[in-house]
């Protein structure tokens, strides 16, 4: 009705917390609508549970009967994919009915006995956190030991965990076809007919048993380096840092080089290009690094850190698996640094003390940089500020491990070098606040030196610090422990205290930069962060998308002049982020910039960089004036 606003329910169901927590949440949604009657909710809420578990016996049911009536020589085709995409007719240009009519039996992956199939799976996917995800790879193991039966993964243009899955669903079907159709807008019948049938010629006369084949990795906090030299993947300079703690801690570890045109040359060679372009560079590195002379595949292993969804960053360390692989190296271990429910084994395995050793270092150099990009669109020298910075980084290095005392006075030290260089702030410039996925926002060669043109705009540059992360995965670890979904309280106290005792030792640290940084010299705590993002953005959507949210308001609070968002291409948290960017943008008025990487150079970047930077002064001078 006219004058009348549209209501929306929002409810968040988390189904890894079980039908307590989703009941909970429909009896909330129940109230929202208007029934007051609690009993009726009871009810409805029973008779919606039952409904749905009475559909899966008879999906489970109906399954076997099938199977059962398979002859060893028949053919079948299992519908692989995720529910709301092989189930809905117009999504799959009703692909089933199409197989029917070659006379062959498609059967969709629910009606299998998957539940047979789970304990194996999660040994050989311990950290799978995609329900469909698990769903595929179970199906792939009963196709890989069932002669008659093959998979037809469907899937969509530009679906992030498919470009992982894919790859793990041949390895598991190895030696036994599967077709693959993408399907987007531009589909269409005809060609779609075409393939199936010459698959369906295919398998006719193909293997009819493949073999599966798990994807191992190793978990740091279960394995001794065994005098391997541990490489430690280069996002940023911090990863020199951490290679240090872990030296100093016994471990014999080292940083692999920085990315460049030959690191994206053989991550692309190994790769299948539809991959997170983060997972590209850090592939591409690991490959650079087994070409090296000095390269030891005996005595070598390289470490990824591991987390889990919605990002595609917790699959990266099977795709290096499977690289490695294919070169031959399978004696070179992949070590998972577990950032969840892994985590304190991790940590204590790197060595007594680690983690204390890296976050003093990692804490002065966040400092650092920030005083690096606060003081260098300013310097009356070009080129100053680099060389200061990258002088006392080398000697950052060498002091890890040091004690407090001694770290507080190299801070000083720093401190004092960066204020020696000179510098002109007459000319007052546009404060530009990038936010992003971590990894593209801080390696220079993934972003394509993104800063750098931007203060040859005229502008300056903020980015959230290394520990910006550290302070999430803490936050979530904690969290997860207080629901008991992972750990438990004990964890909780475990970490609590953890927090406590690092911010102890980083707080002397950062008073040594008290008034030489202008902005965020002290971070502020991650829930505050995430309050700030909540008006765009549930928490219960974990990630970087909340952090961006976040961090963005809190750039305009702080009155700065623009906003950039760096994204890799396909990036599923990156691509919400620039989409709330369109309300933030007329919430605050402030200029924002969506930066899409994936390696390739874009022409039209210089125009749209200049126009953004032209937006962010006149900003500045329109913020000024009405002050």
């Amino acid at each position: 009705p006219a004058g009348k606003q549209s209501k929306v329910l929002r409810p968040v169901f988390h189904a890894d917390r079980g039908r307590p927590w989703q009941k909970r949440i429909l009896k909330k949604m129940a109230r929202e609508l208007g029934v007051s009657s609690r009993r009726s909710i009871d009810q409805a809420i029973q008779v919606g549970f039952k409904t749905l578990d009475a559909f899966n016996d008879w999906q489970k049911k109906r399954g076997q009967e099938v199977l059962a009536q398979l002859k060893p020589d028949d053919k079948a085709i299992v519908i692989i994919g995720r529910a709301y995409s092989t189930y809905d007719p117009e999504m799959t240009l009703n692909l089933p009915e199409k197989l029917r009519d070659m006379n062959i039996m498609a059967i969709p992956l629910d009606f299998l006995p998957l539940k047979s199939q789970a304990r194996e799976l999660s040994f050989a996917h311990p950290n799978m956190y995609w329900k469909s995800g698990q769903k595929m790879l179970c199906a792939a193991r009963m196709i890989a030991n069932d002669p008659r039966l093959f998979g037809l993964y469907v899937t969509n243009f530009a679906c992030g965990p498919d470009s992982y899955l894919l790859k793990f669903f041949s390895k598991e079907t190895e030696g036994k076809p599967f077709l693959t159709i993408e399907i987007d807008e531009h589909s269409a019948d005809a060609g779609i007919i075409t393939r199936c049938e010459a698959f369906i010629d295919t398998i006719r006369n193909a293997n009819t048993r493949g073999t599966s084949q798990p994807i191992l990795v190793v978990n740091l906090g279960s394995n001794h380096t065994n005098g391997r030299r541990v490489y430690v993947p280069y996002m940023i300079d911090h990863a020199y840092l951490i290679a240090a703690a872990m030296k100093h801690c016994g471990t014999d570890a080292e940083p692999l080089p920085q990315s460049d045109e030959l690191t994206l040359e053989l991550g692309r060679k190994y790769t299948t290009g539809k991959e997170c372009f983060p997972s590209i560079i850090t592939s591409g590195d690991i490959v650079k690094k087994t070409l090296a002379p000095d390269f030891d595949a005996d005595h070598a292993a390289f470490l990824m850190p591991e987390a889990s969804g919605p990002c595609r960053f917790g699959q990266y360390n099977k795709l290096h698996r499977l690289v490695l692989d294919e070169l031959g190296l399978q004696q070179v271990p992949v070590l998972v640094f577990d950032q969840t429910k892994g985590y304190h084994n991790d940590m204590a395995a790197i060595g007594q003390g680690f983690r204390l050793h890296a976050w003093r270092g990692i804490t002065i150099l966040d400092s650092m940089q920030k005083m690096l990009l606060e003081r260098r669109p300013y310097e009356v020298n070009n080129g100053e500020t680099d060389t200061v910075y990258r002088e006392q980084l080398d000697l950052l290095i060498k002091t890890v491990g040091r004690d407090s005392t001694t770290l507080q006075t190299f801070s000083r030290q720093i401190r004092s070098a960066f204020e020696a260089v000179k510098i002109d702030k007459s000319t007052p410039k546009p404060r530009i606040g990038i936010v992003g996925e971590i990894f593209v926002r801080g390696n220079q060669f993934a972003n394509d030196f993104l800063i750098r043109k931007l203060e040859a705009l005229g502008v300056q540059c903020a980015v959230p610090p290394f520990e910006e992360w550290l302070d999430y995965t803490d936050h979530q670890r904690k969290r997860r422990n207080r629901l008991h979904l992972e750990g438990g309280w004990r964890d909780w106290t475990k970490q609590k205290l953890t927090e406590i005792i690092q911010e102890g030792a980083a707080e002397p640290l950062r008073k040594q930069f008290d008034g030489a940084i202008e902005q965020f010299a002290r971070e502020l705590p991650t829930q505050e962060i995430i309050n700030r993002g909540h008006n765009y953005l549930t928490p219960a959507i974990e990630g970087e998308a909340i952090l961006s949210m976040g961090r963005v308001v809190e750039y305009a609070e702080h009155g700065f002049n623009g906003i950039v968002n760096i994204i890799p291409f396909g990036c599923m948290p990156g691509t919400i982020v620039s989409l709330l960017l369109h309300q933030f943008r007329h919430d605050y008025g402030l200029p924002v910039l969506n930066v899409v990487v994936e390696g390739t150079k874009d022409t039209s970047q210089d125009i749209r960089f200049a126009a953004f930077s032209h937006q962010s002064w006149e900003h500045m001078h329109r913020h000024r004036g009405s002050i």
